[in-house]
């Protein structure tokens, strides 16, 4: 029998990405629950999990350790705060909250159940991706030096799913492109805000207008810039409608002594040029006439990103997102055995879901700066 924690699932269809993950940790998947009972025996049976549950409160009542809420965005808050509220410990999908009353909640409650020791953790795999991790780690060498810009986008034409077998609108007609604003901006923001290791200030946000699906009330493309507390300015890019090849992982970085640029499709790579090149350069005539040569990020790999971050078990899926999904459940198993909080907790779970709400509020107002509250020291306004 299974030693490890046990793990239950709310919101089936999302919630089966991390069963490898979990079990490759040494966790049991003991549960699912959603609301289709013949979709929920149908993945139950896939992947081997015994407890099948169509009410929410049902699984909290059972033996469960943990709960992966990986329902709807705007149940996050309320599915979490129950999962607390019972002892168990949480990992959220993200976003982490669709308001900044949600946020509010989330944070009281996180803060209400820390005496009872239950960990609460937002699931935003990007920030645990082997190549976003590299980057931290240059960073925090010091071979960037001072870094004062980035950049990060999500483009993903997802209209497909926006509507269900029967044409009817499924949540993301409401809660992803029936809102304006950049909505679902954590997974560029997220590992950003990590290198930069600071908070956002102000955001505002600008849009192209609505071109591709008139019914939507969101505009096809947004752009959100970040003022950080630093000063330094952050660009994120947000577009689920535009009829294009998907390209969610671009993301850039630019400091004093160092700049980083991700791939825009069709054969590209991640690249980089750092100062410290020129040194190594055993060509002088090079360095005179062109001291600036982008590497591929992944020369760097073997001096700067230890082989844990690489070495994940042949079950998980994917070099890079597969690899994001493994380590992030392993800080979350870590946090709980160590009785820690998480790498991103709940404030930086705040951290990364409130611009996207902000920014609702300046597109509305034509891209009037907004200021972040400063949700540690209790302020709301």
């Amino acid at each position: 029998m299974n030693d490890g924690p046990k793990v239950g699932i709310v919101g089936a269809q999302r919630g089966m990405s991390l069963i490898a993950g979990f079990r490759a940790h040494g966790a049991e998947v003991t549960s699912l629950c959603a609301r289709s009972e013949d979709f929920l025996n149908s993945q139950a049976d896939r992947f081997d999990v015994p407890e099948r549950y169509t009410d929410y409160r049902a699984m909290l009542e059972s033996e469960v350790d943990i709960v992966f809420v990986a329902t709807p965005m705007h149940l996050h808050v309320p599915h979490s705060l129950h999962a607390l509220e019972a002892g168990k410990h949480v990992i959220s999908e993200v976003t982490a909250a669709v308001s900044v009353d949600q946020c509010r909640e989330l944070v009281d409650g996180v803060e209400a159940a820390r005496d009872a020791g239950v960990v609460y953790m937002l699931g935003e795999n990007a920030c645990f991706s082997p190549k976003n991790i590299l980057i931290k780690n240059l960073v925090q060498e010091g071979l960037f030096g001072d870094i004062y810009y980035a950049e990060g986008e999500y483009i993903h034409d997802i209209k497909p799913i926006h509507y269900g077998e029967d044409g009817s609108g499924t949540w993301r007609t409401v809660w992803q492109v029936g809102v304006n604003g950049c909505t679902y901006g954590t997974h560029s923001l997220g590992p950003i805000l990590d290198w930069f290791d600071e908070r956002v200030a102000s955001v505002m946000c600008l849009g192209t207008g609505v071109h591709t699906s008139p019914e939507n009330k969101a505009e096809d493309t947004t752009t959100m810039l970040c003022k950080l507390d630093s000063g330094a300015l952050v660009r994120i890019r947000v577009d689920m409608l535009s009829n294009r090849p998907h390209g969610s992982g671009y993301s850039s970085l630019q400091g004093t002594t160092g700049c980083y640029e991700g791939p825009r499709g069709l054969g590209d790579q991640d690249k980089i040029w750092l100062e410290r090149f020129g040194s190594e350069s055993t060509t002088r005539e090079t360095i005179d006439t062109d001291p600036y040569q982008w590497r591929p990020l992944s020369d760097l790999e073997a001096e700067y990103l230890p082989a844990r971050w690489t070495e994940i078990p042949a079950s998980v899926h994917g070099p890079d997102y597969g690899a994001g999904e493994y380590h992030m459940i392993g800080e979350f198993l870590e946090a709980i055995r160590e009785q820690r909080d998480p790498a991103l907790d709940v404030y930086r779970a705040v951290d990364m879901t409130l611009p996207g709400l902000l920014s609702q509020i300046s597109i509305e107002r034509g891209g009037e700066p907004i200021q972040m509250p400063d949700f540690r020291a209790g302020s709301w306004s």
